[in-house]
């Protein structure tokens, strides 16, 4: 394969594009184009969703979400036609490791297409945080038809090597590659003080007080009920300071009732590097994760983190901590911010992405 010919890429996107992979995609996107190998990326997406500026778009007959069996048979079929009614290189896909990866590499075995893999987040585990048949479906679903992209996939991408244990546990003959996800440079990047003091009066922060920063959906699951716990704490102590948390959910009435603590509901995702900006700490409870962008985007700010010590958010928080009862001191101290070290170089990440991709291709 020369340099001169583009390396086809199908990348399995599914029925809906969350927004943390629609980040990816675009991240992703930035750094390919600059490489001296040529790609052309086909993103494989039910066809009423928006595609990224920068991919072709393909739609293989994907039905609207249902049951998981159903779903997978709909996305193997589409995937699998695709495969087979292109001239394609490799098969990529990027999000929904069990469900997506578990058709991805059937297609690819059914058409002798090699298959890129990225586990992305803590499917393993995931169970742990459902009861009666449903924690059943999920174990069935991640730990069960989870397996099978790990045997099948010719290169599995992880975030990081709590990504990298729960792979090579499960799997002693597969390749895996840490790559971390790639980072708006431009979009998340640090500003002069003075320019902080002038972001928290746009964004409404006040000057007097501590200013705490929350973004993600407000539910169990991502740890709500550990932030009102911990500002209740600050509360009683008397302590200065004002919680702001970003994002919708379920729990936004028991957000807005709790002292010191303000929702704010969904920010366009352009404004959001000034929240980071303007606060003094982002805090990260979430019970399950992956390699958040809200960590690695508010290192890029150069905003301090706190965060639950779950999946691969060590390698990004400023401090991390296991226990709810741990959190409220944490908040109180100063921390410097964590610096986006050579792991994270736009231009290796480059480097190893367009690696993987290319040299999976040539196992065709």
């Amino acid at each position: 394969m020369s340099s001169a010919t583009p390396v086809h890429v199908g990348i399995v996107g599914g029925t809906r594009l969350p927004g943390n992979v629609r980040t990816f995609l675009n991240n992703l996107k930035d750094l390919l184009e600059t490489h001296s190998t040529r790609f052309e990326l086909t993103l494989l997406l039910q066809d009423e969703i928006n595609v990224p500026e920068g991919y072709n778009d393909y739609d293989p007959g994907f039905d609207q979400p249902g049951r998981a069996i159903n779903t997978l048979k709909t996305l193997t079929s589409g995937i699998t036609q695709y495969a087979r009614s292109n001239q394609i290189d490799l098969l990529f896909q990027v999000t929904k490791f069990p469900l997506h990866g578990c058709a991805t590499t059937i297609a690819g075995q059914r058409t002798d297409t090699p298959v890129v893999t990225r586990f992305a987040g803590d499917n393993f585990r995931e169970f742990r945080f459902s009861s009666g048949m449903d924690r059943v479906k999920t174990f069935g679903l991640n730990n069960v038809i989870g397996r099978v992209p790990i045997q099948w996939s010719d290169r599995v991408i992880v975030l990081g090597p709590y990504g990298r244990s729960e792979i090579a546990k499960r799997a002693d003959n597969v390749q895996i590659v840490e790559i971390p996800q790639p980072v708006d440079r431009e979009q998340f990047s640090p500003v002069p003080v003075e320019r902080e003091r002038e972001l928290s009066q746009e964004v409404g922060f006040p000057t007097s007080k501590r200013v705490l920063l929350t973004v993600g959906r407000l539910t169990k699951r991502k740890g709500i009920p550990a932030l009102i716990k911990a500002a209740e704490t600050l509360y009683d102590r008397g302590k200065p300071f004002r919680w702001y948390v970003l994002g919708e959910g379920p729990m936004r009435e028991e957000i807005k009732a709790t002292h010191g603590v303000k929702p704010l509901g969904r920010v366009d995702f352009t404004k959001i590097a000034d929240y980071y900006r303007a606060a003094d700490l982002v805090v990260h409870p979430s019970l399950i994760e992956g390699l958040p962008n809200v960590l690695l985007e508010s290192a890029a700010c150069g905003t301090p983190t706190v965060a639950r010590d779950v999946g691969d958010c060590s390698l990004v928080a400023s401090a991390t901590f296991e226990k709810t009862t741990e959190l409220p001191e944490l908040l109180t101290q100063d921390y410097d911010p964590i610096a986006l070290g050579e792991r994270f170089n736009p231009d290796r990440l480059r480097k190893q992405y367009a690696n993987s991709l290319v040299e999976t291709a040539k196992q065709i």
